[in-house]
């Protein structure tokens, strides 16, 4: 598929998505989500390992491209309701990525911008990032982004950035759960960079399988049927030859081979 609206390489198994509408501080509107669906179902499939994304430009993303939105809204319900579950299941199929995701956000991170950072595994940003959930001042709300969004920050904080509007810094998204680490603005890809290079000495499999854990377990409560299951997770996974592996090298001093 030919992408125009985003640019995407690979390099020593990290695939690398970069928004790419700088003029419009990489707002999404349909053809871009399109692009973005199609890039997270290939490679997803592929032999990459890790997915990073990122935004060309001063921005990472503004969220949705307002003059899309109004064209949207004046269309038919049925191209409004499309419109919206691409969205969607643009977002779902990041959040059920089978491999490592991460965001590396600069500049303005915005509405669904904030979502795609939310949707992923790891979330890094620059010092000089810029968030916020600026639906209720056009007179909607973060729907779509609302599951990711809350899942990071809670629903306290959300009751106070979903009503506000209010934008905010790195150090608060940090502070609230939103990101994991800040970074000097010119350091932001190297930062990312680096954390790829570290998950690329982890055994694929388990990486996959933390991910699907981290789902399984993540609202649960504890109960025993719960402890069964999460035995049953480690055991089926010491048996693998991924397991046996790691377990051999880490007796024997040595750099596993993955």
């Amino acid at each position: 598929m030919t992408t125009e609206f985003i640019d995407v390489s690979t390099v020593d198994d990290i695939v690398t998505i970069s928004l790419n509408r700088p003029d419009k501080r990489n707002a999404m509107h349909g053809p871009m989500m399109t692009e973005l669906l199609h890039a997270f179902k290939t490679h997803a499939a592929d032999q990459s390992r890790v997915l990073i994304i990122k935004g060309n430009g001063d921005n990472f993303c503004a969220g949705g491209d307002i003059g899309w939105m109004q064209k949207i809204a004046a269309d038919s319900d049925s191209a409004n309701y499309e419109d919206a579950q691409l969205l969607a299941d643009m977002l779902y199929q990041l959040y059920i990525f089978p491999k490592p995701t991460i965001v590396l956000a600069h500049g303005a991170t915005l509405g669904g911008g904030l979502g795609l950072l939310a949707a992923a595994d790891i979330a890094i940003a620059a010092k000089n990032a810029s968030f916020g959930l600026p639906e209720v001042k056009i007179g909607i709300t973060p729907s779509v982004i609302s599951p990711y969004v809350i899942t990071a920050i809670g629903e306290r904080a959300a009751h106070y950035y979903f009503l506000t509007g209010e934008r905010f810094g790195a150090d608060e998204a940090r502070h609230i759960g939103l990101i994991h680490q800040v970074a000097e603005s010119d350091a932001l890809l190297s930062v990312g960079v680096s954390i790829a290079q570290t998950l690329l000495q982890s055994s694929p499999n388990a990486l996959r399988s933390a991910k699907q854990l981290i789902r399984s377990v993540t609202q649960q409560k504890i109960t025993e049927e719960l402890t069964q299951k999460t035995s049953e997770h480690l055991a089926e996974l010491r048996k693998t030859p991924e397991a046996q592996e790691g377990l051999r090298a880490f007796t024997e001093k040595r750099k596993p081979v993955y």
